[in-house]
């Protein structure tokens, strides 16, 4: 889907927000061939030092070249479909409305101690109460190894009918609440400006 620029936004308070709704994604690289996984990622955004953090199974064969390898991370969140018919004009197309984010970075492979951190902060955020006994986690550090993505690019496509007509996008919204899609859509429709 074209995403005309009126879509793109680099607006940091936006996008962090989104992320911290949205932060399961896919990790990719290319190291002479193209490599993804699908993976949770924890944020931190500190103003020229924004980091995303995830881990990936030892024998991973992507985990095998990332080190100090450009990667991207892309972070797709609701979608959904809008009806021709939400449009005064016609004929009109119809259309889907999505949001997500990507990310550029370089990729840095932690050591042990540094992964069984980050378990542990992503246990904290994810599920508080289900965090792994000592002895456990210190298996799975030799199971998983963390990555450490220093970010240089953090952009976003918004496609929520911005380009219509004020009306329009009020029908659009009704049209996403009275369909069976997922809730989210029009909910970040009603919160973009």
């Amino acid at each position: 889907m074209y995403p005309p620029p009126y879509y793109h936004t680099t607006d940091r308070a936006q996008l962090q927000a989104f992320l911290q709704q949205h932060y399961f994604g896919l990790l990719l690289s290319n190291n002479g061939s193209l490599s993804y996984s699908p993976v949770p990622f924890l944020f931190t955004w500190q103003s020229g030092s924004d980091k995303a953090y995830c881990h990936l199974a030892r024998n991973n064969p992507q985990f095998k070249q990332l080190d100090g390898v450009e990667v991207t991370i892309i972070i797709q969140g609701p979608h959904a479909f809008v009806a021709a018919s939400c449009y005064s004009k016609q004929p009109a197309v119809s259309t889907w409305n999505y949001a997500m984010v990507e990310l550029k970075g370089i990729a840095r492979v932690l050591d042990n101690e540094q992964t069984l951190a980050l378990v542990r902060q992503q246990e904290a955020h994810s599920a508080p109460s289900m965090a792994q006994s000592e002895a456990y986690q210190q298996q799975l550090v030799k199971a998983i190894a963390g990555v450490e993505i220093s970010l240089t690019e953090v952009s976003g496509r918004f496609k929520l009918s911005q380009n219509k007509l004020l009306a329009e996008q009020q029908t659009v919204i009704r049209y996403l609440q009275q369909t069976e899609q997922p809730a989210t859509v029009w909910q970040l429709m009603s919160a973009v400006d």
